[in-house]
């Protein structure tokens, strides 16, 4: 049986072969089985039959822009020099401007020396008038004194203020809390791995564990705790702002960025993938000793970190230049009067006005740099733009071996906003979205005014395999990375137009092959689903998608993407709430969190945090096992918004949940009563449901009932199973307990 995944919906039970009440198109003659339909037998272990034995698919179907056009959106090569070139003329156009104005104040001298004299004489035939006797103020001491009116003239000096310049040191102590190096540390007989989207593509995190040790990176420093016998062995303080790590064998890598910046969008419905000024740095450790790890080589980038994955040794980094710079600049300063302002104070304040321009200029279009190992250079290598694109903003992706101090890193850097990226063992996408009447907009479809460009780079487990494949464009954008998958090579694409509370939005699977000339091209697609809804939660698995969408219901549906040409609904299961994350349980059946609903008629409210289980064994009869409500609205957890934050250890059929728990709330009120902040564990079978087996309470400081669904977070962001020991994470202090005795503390470390 091929395993299947599954999203969620809202409104009364409702099991039927097609969408009721939704409008759904596809390009197969026939989009829906008969409910009868019996689910397909086939082997996970080996490809499907008709995929392993049809030739590929590569035709754009009906209706698509053809790959001609879509060479227009396909990156070309484009050099440093030219791009240098550019930022020179932006350059002097801006000192063209500044020399502009100063000539403007230079004509109006005249003007201002011709106020001046007259100011001058109205001055000094006051005073004469007062001299004379002749002009005076008279005070009444009983009714209206009047007097005579003048004006005053002056000037005052003063000095302008230094910038004061901090100065500091950072501390960068290869931690050696404990010396000598570990012998003879217990090793874990089971344990929980960072949840990722594809098994074989690691994800950075800030906790890791190969079962001997517990990596933590968290305020500036990289820890290293003893497992099993919980206790700080090492920490080793990185400069900047730590942001996560790989740990591989006997290396660490750790990212830090120049400075704190937005929280990462990781879910994506209200807020956007996007740089934040900050630069990036790569630390890799020996971490051989782990009682002393040794720095062996720092890799320093210009750009702000959006993403990174891991490939057997290989570390593929995406960073974003210029993303939050926007290259203003003025041409007069603020504070510099037209009259009155000696010539040389002007001539100095407008040389340091067009310095601090050219810094920003600079800053919002210069190439990326990188250096690595203390050797500078720009991110030259595969330069490539959109033809007709002017955005200032680069996205780079940079490979490179954990273990290979001396081999230099593979770069491919695209003119671009960056965007959700999604990586499979041999391929790594990135989705940006375009909108009509913003700038760089392109229309490939008829009455379409949001579109995805996909841009494809080949990766692998050698840096060397990093290169600029093609891109694609489809109609709508993307919720988060879960919205794209790939299987046998194709890429599959869930994406909404529009956004409720609008009439028209609606969603559609596209099915991406690489065509003529590189182009991605849509193959399938199943279109105008659920009109009126928008993507909530999607999962891919195998030869099955799984979309929730939601308005006032949450409708799960189920595709068949078995034949790429002919995608199609098979199923639809509505319940109230929405999935806002699915993770695949076993082959047959699937686990959520989301929020429940309380349904208004036009709308709903959410209200507290849900957990369910769902059978997808029939996909033409998807059904709800379970479910399991945490608390009222206000309710929240990081793993509602973050799947990294989603712990689900199937060996033991545990799940570890971060919760904020509020009680008293519901229909659109918060709950005022906060009730729990810690770690949730449970087991969890399709047979008995979810069994609380008890919690890691954090204490209530700090913590509110006022969280938004879409932005949802806890006080706990992270979690690890190692045999009955249960560590829970949260920003400040990492606490472990023994799942035999919840509620007493094995240990308490402050990070």
């Amino acid at each position: 049986m091929l395993p299947r995944f599954l999203g969620f919906g809202v409104s009364a039970l409702a099991l039927t072969a097609c969408a009721a009440g939704h409008h759904v198109a596809s390009n197969a003659p026939d989009p829906r089985p008969a409910a009868t339909s019996a689910p397909k037998e086939e082997s996970p272990a080996k490809p499907p039959a008709a995929v392993a034995d049809a030739p590929a698919v590569s035709t754009p179907m009906a209706g698509e822009p053809s790959a001609a056009t879509l060479a227009d959106a396909r990156l070309v090569a484009i050099s440093c020099e030219s791009r240098e070139k550019e930022i020179a003329t932006r350059i002097e156009r801006m000192r063209e401007e500044v020399d502009a104005k100063f000539k403007e104040w230079h004509d109006e001298q005249p003007a201002c020396w011709a106020e001046d004299r007259k100011r001058e004489a109205e001055r000094r035939e006051f005073e004469a008038c007062i001299a004379r006797g002749e002009c005076g103020y008279g005070l009444g001491l009983s009714g209206v004194g009047e007097g005579g009116g003048g004006s005053g003239w002056g000037f005052g000096a003063g000095s302008i203020g230094t910038i004061g310049h901090a100065t500091g040191r950072a501390s960068y102590r290869m931690g050696a809390s404990v010396a000598g190096r570990a012998v003879g540390v217990r090793k874990a007989e089971s344990m929980s791995r960072t949840n990722t989207q594809v098994v074989s593509v690691d994800e950075a995190d800030i906790v890791k564990t190969d079962g001997r040790w517990v990596y933590v990176v968290a305020n500036g420093a990289l820890r290293i705790v003893e497992a099993l016998s919980p206790h700080v062995v090492s920490t080793t303080k990185v400069p900047g702002v730590s942001r996560d790590m790989f740990i591989e064998g006997d290396r660490a890598v750790v990212f830090t960025s120049s400075r704190s910046g937005a929280d990462r969008c990781t879910y994506g419905y209200d807020c956007t993938v996007a740089g934040d000024g900050s630069s990036t740095t790569i630390h890799v450790f020996d971490v051989t000793d782990r009682a002393a790890p040794r720095s062996l080589r720092r890799i320093e980038m210009s750009g702000s970190l959006i993403t990174s994955r891991r490939i057997g040794n290989t570390v593929h980094t995406v960073v974003a230049d210029g993303d939050s710079a926007d290259g203003h600049y003025q041409a007069w300063p603020d504070d510099l009067p037209m009259c009155g302002t000696p010539q040389a104070v002007v001539v100095a304040k407008l040389a340091k006005l067009k310095a601090e321009n050219e810094r920003v200029i600079r800053a919002s279009t210069s190439l990326p740099k990188m250096s690595d190992r203390g050797v500078d250079r720009p991110l030259c290598a595969g330069l490539l733009e959109s033809k007709g694109d002017s955005a200032h903003t680069f996205t780079s992706l940079v490979s490179f071996d954990m273990t290979k101090d001396d081999q230099p890193a593979v770069t491919a850097t695209v003119r671009s906003r960056p965007g959700a990226v999604f990586a499979s063992e041999d391929a790594l996408y990135m989705s940006t979205t375009r909108r009509k009447g913003r700038e760089g907009w392109r229309s490939y479809y008829a009455s379409v005014d949001e579109t995805s460009e996909l841009h494809k780079f080949r990766i692998g487990a050698t840096p060397s395999a990093t290169r600029y494949v093609g891109t694609g464009v489809v109609p709508g954008h993307v919720l988060n990375q879960f919205s794209m998958d790939q299987w046998h090579g194709y890429l599959r694409v869930a994406t909404t137009r529009g956004r409720v509370p609008s009439p028209d939005v609606e969603s559609s699977i596209s099915m991406m092959a690489e065509g003529e000339g590189g182009s991605l091209v849509r193959v399938g697609s199943v279109d105008h689903i659920a009109r009126g809804e928008d993507i909530r939660a999607v999962r891919f698995d195998d030869d099955r998608g799984y979309i929730v969408t939601f308005k006032k219901t949450d409708p799960l549906f189920v595709l068949d993407l078995h034949d790429v040409a002919q995608p199609k609904i098979l199923g639809e299961l509505k319940i109230p709430g929405f999935s806002t994350y699915i993770h695949r349980l076993d082959p047959n059946h699937l686990l959520s969190i989301g929020f429940d609903a309380n349904d208004h008629g036009d709308f709903a409210y959410f209200d507290g945090v849900i957990l369910q289980l769902f059978d997808v064994t029939n996909p033409t009869d998807p059904r709800l096992l379970h479910k399991e409500k945490l608390g009222t609205r206000g309710s929240s957890s990081a793993a509602a918004t973050d799947h990294l934050a989603f712990n689900y250890f199937a060996e033991k059929q545990l799940l570890a949940i971060p919760m904020t728990l509020c009680e008293g709330g519901g229909d659109g009120r918060n709950g005022d009563q906060l009730a729990f902040s810690g770690l949730l564990v449970y087991r969890v079978s399709p047979e008995t449901g979810f069994q609380k087996l008890g919690g890691v309470d954090h204490g209530k400081r700090g913590v509110d009932c006022s969280t938004w669904w879409s932005n949802a977070r806890s006080a706990v962001v992270r979690s690890v199973f190692l045999d009955d020991l249960v560590y829970s994470m949260a920003t400040d202090r990492l606490k472990v307990q023994r799942m035999s005795a919840f509620g007493t503390d094995l240990a308490d470390i402050k990070l």
